[in-house]
């Protein structure tokens, strides 16, 4: 009696024999996979890639000690600048580009590693991808100053101020040091313009501060502007290889079905 699990044996060695005797076919599939492959990769769209990065602030109350939440601590309002059409517009304008070679390539994310807190991070990455080296370049920086202009508005205004404030204390101050260095002033009328000249320089001192955590701290800013690199749409490498393991599938069974195809044309040939 014929053993039924021995008749379902695959004969390995069969197809040994009919990959070996052909062994051209899978070959030629690998060099012509590969070949295509590469050519697909070559002529795939090489795109260009600029960064910048951004820096939200933090806006605080007049007095410097409570945190405020505002425009430009939303997490949205990056995207939301950088996406509007009509920044874009103006963008494409000043970079002497199209909207559309661009604006698909827009991008924004928050930079791992900065404070997140009630949903808010002051360092954002804004990218743009184009086809155009300067566009990318152009497009990013640009986009960046727009929303930092649009963000701003507080801290610029309360740095403003800050100043003009400082002005005033130090017009003040001199006009004291000027009245205690006159000798036609009494020695007690000396004594309150010290008073005064204290008070005013410690003044001075406080809203200098002030100023400086708003122009270091509050203000928005970029921290490095955008330079555009390239970047490949695809690998090349991983093309070719693919593209060459799929020729050496095919390859193969165009071997091993060589014989079946053969006799099947030749019998169609003979009727």
């Amino acid at each position: 009696m014929s053993d039924p699990e021995a008749e379902q044996e695959i004969d390995f060695s069969r197809y040994w024999r009919l990959l070996a005797a052909r062994w051209w076919v899978p070959v030629g599939g690998i060099v012509l996979g590969a070949i295509v492959g590469y050519a697909v990769a070559l002529g795939g769209s090489q795109r260009y890639s600029a960064s910048a990065n951004l820096y939200l602030g933090q806006p605080y109350t007049a007095s410097g000690n409570v945190a405020l939440q505002g425009l430009q601590t939303n997490p949205s309002s990056v995207g939301t600048v950088a996406h509007s059409l009509a920044v874009d517009q103006r963008v494409g304008e000043i970079c002497k580009a199209k909207v559309g070679t661009f604006r698909s390539g827009i991008s924004t994310k928050p930079i791992s590693g900065s404070l997140s807190k009630n949903g808010q991070n002051p360092l954002v990455s804004l990218t743009v991808l184009s086809a155009k080296k300067k566009v990318a370049a152009c497009a990013a920086n640009q986009l960046s100053k727009a929303v930092i202009s649009r963000i701003s508005g507080y801290a610029v205004e309360k740095i403003q101020s800050f100043r003009g404030q400082l002005s005033q204390e130090q017009k003040g101050i001199t006009a004291l040091n000027a009245a205690l260095a006159d000798s036609n002033v009494s020695t007690t009328d000396k004594l309150l313009l010290q008073v005064q000249l204290n008070t005013a320089e410690s003044d001075l001192s406080s809203t200098t501060q002030l100023l400086h955590q708003a122009t270091a701290i509050e203000e928005p800013s970029v921290v490095t502007p955008a330079s555009a690199a390239r970047v490949t749409a695809r690998s090349r490498r991983n093309s070719v290889v693919v593209a060459g393991l799929i020729g050496l599938v095919l390859g193969g069974l165009a071997a091993l079905l060589w014989d079946r195809v053969a006799a099947v044309v030749a019998r169609r040939r003979s009727v």
